[in-house]
């Protein structure tokens, strides 16, 4: 049986089609987390859902599923709403963090799959097994390889 309803700690932000639908988590009274980003062509409506959901809690925390651009093209509207590589902090997936933070869109699959994203930093990356706590519970990353090819 499943829950009726989900934590208060957790928002899912809703969006159309074939753009990635973000979970925002509510870490504690005063910061917030966002998992994946959705196109960078909605990056500003990105930042509004984000602000609208974490409730006036700074976003300090950007996790990303993989880097696919349906899944981080609003990275970097949201790094700079929100103060910044030292104040919002990205994590991508393991392996892909030297990519990222040389913005080398080669290595990123975007140049060969005609995908885009506007340029980001990553603070760190995480790999199978890590944990994260997210909206006050702990949350074990998984691999599912397949999708991204990385």
């Amino acid at each position: 049986m499943f829950p009726s309803s989900l934590p208060s700690s957790i928002r899912v932000l809703e969006r159309g089609w074939l753009s990635a639908n973000n979970i925002a988590f509510l870490d504690d009274a005063r910061t917030a987390s966002v998992v994946d980003t959705g196109y960078v062509r909605h990056a500003a409506q990105t930042v509004e859902l984000v602000r609208h959901a974490a409730g006036g809690r700074h976003l300090a925390r950007i996790v990303n599923t993989h880097l696919h651009s349906d899944h981080c093209g609003g990275n970097a509207a949201l790094q700079a709403a929100y103060g910044g590589t030292e104040r919002c902090a990205i994590i991508v997936p393991a392996g892909e963090m030297q990519a990222v933070n040389n913005w080398d869109e080669d290595a990123l699959s975007f140049r060969s799959s005609g995908q885009q994203a506007a340029s980001f930093s990553a603070a760190a990356e995480l790999s199978a097994g890590d944990v994260l706590e997210l909206g006050g519970m702990p949350w074990q990353a998984h691999a599912a390889a397949g999708h991204d090819p990385h």
